[in-house]
């Protein structure tokens, strides 16, 4: 062994908190022997969040002491948890023990809530104690050397003892720093956001020794199964994938396809649909989806029509989509109150589970309506889409144009980060409605740059095979 290898200290023991997104997060868990805070005003979800980590430890296995100092029953509380799937009644009080220490702080004080710690550490080896209401622990305290005292003295017994404990205290996420804050190993806050008329829940770890984390808020959701982090997807570590091949996809038009050297959109690739409402984008996505096959797989995510209804204007327009739900799967998110991140992670779990080779998002505009867009629009397309190439599969999405200005929804820099062809749709309103389009930007393949006219025929979309520039 090189001296090197001998100096090398073993990797730091880690405990999952059992909460999707959350080890993400922190960097894949909590440290074992570890102190934590975790802040937020009354109905942020301290509680869940807490109650949800301490069984998935017993479901592994681990014992938990629960420690409260708040005036509610274990009882209640119990109540309140079993609405959760998380919730295992049968390890109670074998595996997790909850106990109060609000007689012990008011009769005793601080030292008799370490006393009881120490105590129930002592005799339950415990891999995981929670302490459930610091902010009546702060507020016993005379002074904040007490109050650091006290924190001092949990670490300590933590770090004998090998066990993880939280910190549950209900003061408001953004407060000042405080004394308790600058000893223990890490800080998570949680907030509950107005934006507007809805409310967005969030977490952010401010401060997590020993492990590069995730910086900045990321979106939760509490739901039957618990609680549901979905880490930011500029934040993530991003996938590296191979290019867009040089190898064409068909477009599910024939003529469409001949105007691409290589026969089609590039395998892989991205390829935007820009338009204004009316100009064919939807219907050229269906077309697109149309050569599916069980070998091939597609997927179809949309926030305006339902699946059923696309199947109709599908079969009105003559478009044969495949019947079978295992070839042609639909993803219809409506427009209520979606998170972006949340959106993100059911479109990338999907293709990374079914493997389509083609996608189709129908359109940006699902996505611009979900508030955290407006801050983030650019990067956070440009991380979606980098992930999708990644997974391989070929991609097309619907953007909005200004149906007055023909002016894109989208800047250019995000259009150019979003997309590696970008095809324009536009219409002519007199004497009677037409529908042209053409190739503005290409990446990966030459194409044929002149404007065609796109009709209706029987069978759906075609393209008119001579250019109609100036008819």
């Amino acid at each position: 062994m090189s001296s090197n290898a001998a100096a090398t200290p073993p990797p730091l023991e880690r405990i999952s908190t059992g909460t999707p997104g959350l080890d993400e997060i922190m960097g894949g868990g909590l440290l074992k022997s570890g102190v934590y805070i975790f802040q937020g005003a009354p109905g942020a979800g301290k509680t869940i969040l807490a109650n949800q980590i301490v069984h998935r430890h017993a479901a592994d296995g681990g014992k938990v002491v629960y420690v409260t100092l708040l005036a509610e029953s274990h009882a209640r509380l119990l109540q309140h948890m079993g609405a959760f799937a998380f919730f295992d009644p049968s390890v109670v009080p074998q595996k997790i023990y909850y106990v109060s220490a609000f007689n012990a702080l008011r009769t005793e004080g601080l030292k008799g809530v370490v006393n009881l710690l120490r105590n129930e550490m002592r005799t339950r080896p415990a891999g995981l104690v929670v302490l459930d209401g610091l902010v009546m622990a702060a507020s016993a305290a005379r002074s904040d050397e007490e109050l650091k005292l006290f924190v001092s003295d949990i670490q300590t017994h933590s770090t004998l003892s090998g066990c993880t404990t939280l910190l549950l205290t209900s003061e408001q996420a953004d407060r000042p720093v405080s004394a308790e804050q600058t000893m223990v190993d890490g800080i998570v806050l949680l907030r509950e956001t107005a934006l507007g008329v809805r409310r967005e829940r969030n977490i952010e770890v401010v401060k997590f020794r020993g492990s590069a984390t995730l910086r900045g808020n990321h979106a939760f959701r509490i739901g039957p199964q618990g609680i549901v982090v979905y880490p930011r997807l500029e934040s993530r570590r991003p996938a590296h994938g191979d290019a867009p091949a040089p190898e064409g996809v068909s477009t599910g038009v024939a003529a469409l396809d001949r105007m691409f050297d290589i026969g089609g959109y590039a395998k892989g690739s991205v390829t935007a649909l820009s338009g204004a409402s009316g100009s064919g984008k939807t219907t050229l996505a269906l077309h697109f989806l149309a050569p599916a096959t069980p070998a091939e797989k597609a997927l179809f995510v949309g926030f305006y029509e339902s699946p059923q209804m696309l199947r109709r204007i599908a079969g009105m327009l003559g478009v044969r989509l495949p019947a079978d739900a295992s070839t042609l799967d639909f993803m219809w998110h409506t427009l209520g109150e979606n998170m972006l991140d949340e959106v993100a992670a059911n479109i990338l779990e999907r293709v990374a589970r079914n493997r389509p080779a083609r996608l189709v998002i129908d359109g940006v505009g699902g996505l611009m309506v979900a508030p955290a867009f407006q801050h983030r629009g650019g990067s956070f397309l440009a991380a979606l889409t980098n992930e999708l190439r990644a997974l391989g599969t070929t991609t097309l999405v619907t953007v909005e144009q200004d149906d007055a200005k023909r002016a894109l929804v989208l800047d250019s820099a995000t259009m150019s980060a979003l997309a590696d062809t970008v095809l324009d749709m536009r219409l002519k309103m007199e004497p009677s409605v037409r529908r042209f389009i053409s190739i503005r930007k290409s990446r990966v393949s030459r194409c044929e740059l002149h404007e065609r006219e796109l009709v209706l025929t029987e069978s759906g979309l075609a393209v008119a095979e001579e250019p109609t520039i100036g008819s």
